[in-house]
């Protein structure tokens, strides 16, 4: 698994910056996702059009929302993992963390750490539906476990929730780290509290996720 201080790994003020240059039709697709995030409510026919585009974009490796290129240097604002899962977090019920799911398994093998973030947010809103579809999935589990870790690493309340490319970000002041291996149960009871009376119905998953989140703990420590 992966280590805690790749949390932070470049400065960002206000964009990432990377080479590339700029497609139009790309950018105008991804447009349409940005749109349908906005939509109250988002329908079935908008959740459906976003999986489509978000795997056309996928397929084109147009990941992030490419606002200007200058001098070769693609200036960014919107990552494609963060929308469709914002997008599948608000439509919410079984659907969402359907399409989600459906993401993860599409986009396998990809390093992003956004993925795990996401699905991490997917679950505080639905824990259940989430440990029901993805069982006992061990490579889910971590990235549950990876998300976690993350995802409350400053306790219950993410500061950075809404934030874009929070794993390539390192923050001026940021807040005093709270997770420790001493109140890692009490925060993932508090950041799901749901699961506290269905502890024996979701053991093995819950299980999982806490000695997971432990054991890196303890690795960090050396």
């Amino acid at each position: 698994m992966k280590k805690i201080l790749l949390i932070f790994t470049i400065f960002l003020t206000t964009c990432f910056i990377s080479e590339g240059q700029q497609c139009n039709t790309c950018k105008s697709k991804f447009d349409k996702l940005l749109k349908i995030l906005k939509h109250k409510p988002i329908t079935n026919n908008d959740i459906n059009k976003s999986w489509i585009i978000t795997k056309e974009l996928y397929k084109l490796n147009y990941v992030d929302c490419i606002d200007s290129v200058v001098n070769k240097a693609s200036y960014v604002s919107h990552s494609l993992t963060k929308v469709f899962s914002d997008i599948c977090i608000k439509y919410g019920d079984s659907l969402g963390v359907d399409y989600y799911l459906r993401y993860m398994k599409f986009t396998d093998g990809s390093c992003e750490e956004e993925r795990s973030f996401a699905l991490e947010r997917l679950f505080v809103k639905y824990p259940e539906l989430v440990f029901k579809r993805i069982g006992k999935n061990k490579d889910l589990l971590n990235d549950l476990t990876w998300g976690f870790i993350n995802n409350r690493y400053y306790g219950a309340k993410n500061p950075y929730e809404n934030r874009e490319f929070t794993a390539m970000t390192v923050y001026k002041n940021p807040p005093k780290p709270i997770l420790n291996k001493y109140n890692y149960q009490k925060i993932f009871f508090k950041t799901n509290p749901s699961l506290k009376n269905n502890y024996k119905k979701y053991k093995y998953q819950i299980d999982f996720i806490l000695k997971g989140v432990l054991e890196e703990l303890k690795s960090h420590e050396k």
